[in-house]
């Protein structure tokens, strides 16, 4: 049996019913908005997708303005609002979609409102405002761990320790080895390259005196045959002497062989016409200096006087 205050409530119900088709029928379209949200239970700062579809089936219809965002909304942030899309048909229909994002800091059951949207009707009609789909979204914290365990950020990662001590032993070791190499090859190659005195059967004497009068044959008015001369006149002297004292004195300068000659007991007076001699081969040689013929064969002269008095005290001395 339905009450009066029952009857009431059902008598209204109708009358709101047969308006809103009363008012469908007026405009010549149904609702076209459609509301889709891809989750209303969210974690605080986590994200919802809003869809919002607009379909218009009738050629006559358009569409006046789309939803405004507005500058806040309660217990939300608008996180990105995307393009319109509009698509049309073949049967001259169109589709409006826009995907709007949105996220919340503030925990709560909280109402996302409704948006408006305004269309054209028929012909002659004034434009019709519809409204998006308001809905309930639930913001939580992520649930608390009742376990009461400690976790750590990350596992434990087990370290390997390697021990490079016979590293360092085999890589010193083959170093070692490598400059031994080295400094054998180096002394090896400096021993062949030494130059080797050429083994004469004659007396160091007897050679040096040969060789002496060979420099008769040379023109000491010639310039050229003059250093040839003198660089002769030296290199005789050094081999005779290295051959005295079984040492090679290819490349010591005249004050080695100044200070070596002291060693045979030469008086001082022989030392300095020695002397006098081996300079002026020096000057010939280095400074480019011309002696005159006499000067030239006066060294000689003095080397030959040096051979004698060596062999003299040699002779003495046995």
């Amino acid at each position: 049996m339905i009450t009066t205050i029952g009857k009431k409530h059902l008598k209204l119900f109708v009358i709101g019913l047969a308006a809103c088709f009363s008012f469908c029928i007026q405009t010549g379209f149904a609702q076209p908005l459609q509301t889709i949200t891809n989750k209303k239970d969210i974690l605080i700062g986590e994200q919802v997708q809003l869809t919002i579809k607009a379909t218009l089936p009738e050629q006559s219809a358009g569409l006046v303005k789309w939803l405004v965002l507005p500058d806040t909304i309660p217990h939300f942030d608008i996180v990105s609002a995307g393009k319109i899309d509009t698509v049309r048909f073949k049967d001259d229909s169109k589709n409006f979609k826009q995907v709007i994002t949105f996220t919340s800091f503030d925990s709560g059951r909280w109402v996302f409102p409704s948006l408006p949207v305004l269309f054209t009707g028929k012909a002659g009609q004034a434009p019709v405002t519809f409204n998006t789909d308001s809905f309930y979204v639930n913001v939580s914290y992520s649930p608390s761990d009742s376990t009461n365990q400690l976790r750590d950020i990350k596992p434990i990662i087990k370290v390997s320790v390697t021990d490079y001590f016979w590293y360092y032993i085999i890589g010193g070791g083959i170093l070692v080895l490598l400059i031994a190499f080295l400094l054998y090859r180096y002394f090896k190659k400096a021993k062949k390259t030494k130059p080797v005195a050429s083994v004469s059967k004659l007396s160091p004497i007897n050679e040096a005196m040969q060789e002496l009068d060979k420099l008769s044959h040379y023109d000491l008015h010639n310039a050229i045959e003059i250093k040839q001369f003198h660089i002769t006149l030296a290199t005789i002297f050094k081999n005779y002497l290295g051959r005295k004292s079984q040492f090679n004195f290819t490349n010591e300068t005249t004050g080695d062989l100044l200070i070596s000659i002291k060693n045979n007991n030469l008086h001082q007076e022989d030392i300095g016409k020695l002397a006098t001699a081996l300079r002026c081969t020096d000057a010939v040689k280095f400074a480019k200096y011309l002696p005159m013929p006499d000067e030239s064969m006066d060294c000689l002269q003095k080397i030959k006087e040096t051979f004698r008095v060596i062999e003299h005290l040699k002779s003495l001395s046995n």
